[in-house]
């Protein structure tokens, strides 16, 4: 039952991202958190959420410019967090499932190109099947959403159970420690920041923030 939630969730964020509402509820960090709070695990959920927003960032979806779906991937990654990683949150299992929603956002994103190649068809055979009036064209439109929450439902599933599959399986493999895990994803979060500031025209100012960014972790490691 609560999979089944879970998927009908992810169904209402994949239509939210462009179908129906756009009221960003498929932003991750909302994503993730609501799906955390389904789970059961909603501190899990928002930090995985605070995770992927940040590699969000980067993405605009300007136009019909291809793009990953960091939303139906930060639902399926919340349950293999919950589900595939430990009772308690550490950073090994965080930084699997950040991994691995990074990944399936690109298998997300492909499927969003195959809908609208299936919508163009749709919509190009339309006129040889008779005319195109307004009833014609609103159960035409309601068919194309409804491709979309089938689409949006199989991703979050598929990415739900392969997810936690991985986690799982993977997170026995990790020999580095849970504190080799952290930095890692300090790392990754601190160069997607970076990346994240040419896009607000911070061109000067960019070296002064890398230098105060590596002067506060160097004294956050000399105190650990």
């Amino acid at each position: 039952m609560t999979l089944a939630a879970l998927v009908l969730w992810g169904v209402v964020v994949g239509l939210d991202a462009t179908s129906v509402a756009q009221t960003m509820l498929s932003r991750p960090l909302v994503a993730c958190a609501v799906a955390g709070a389904i789970l059961g695990h909603p501190v899990e959920g928002a930090t995985l959420g605070v995770v992927l927003e940040i590699f969000a960032l980067l993405v605009l979806p300007i136009g019909a410019v291809r793009y990953p779906e960091s939303g139906v991937a930060g639902v399926a990654s919340t349950y293999a967090l919950v589900q595939g990683g430990e009772p308690e949150l550490t950073a090994v299992p965080l930084l699997l499932a950040a991994v691995f929603a990074l990944g399936w956002e690109r298998v997300a994103g492909g499927s969003v190109t195959l809908l609208r190649r299936c919508n163009e068809r749709l919509m190009a055979d339309a006129p040889s099947r008779g005319a195109v009036d307004a009833g014609r064209l609103e159960r035409l439109h309601l068919a194309a959403i409804a491709c979309d929450a089938v689409r949006a439902g199989l991703v979050t599933l598929v990415g739900a159970l392969a997810g936690r599959w991985l986690v799982s399986g993977l997170a026995g493999y990790w020999g580095l420690g849970d504190e080799a895990a952290f930095r890692a994803l300090a790392i990754a979060l601190a160069m997607a920041i970076g990346a994240t500031l040419s896009l607000f025209g911070m061109e000067r100012k960019r070296l002064v923030l890398l230098l105060i960014g590596v002067s506060c972790g160097l004294a956050i490691l000399s105190f650990r």
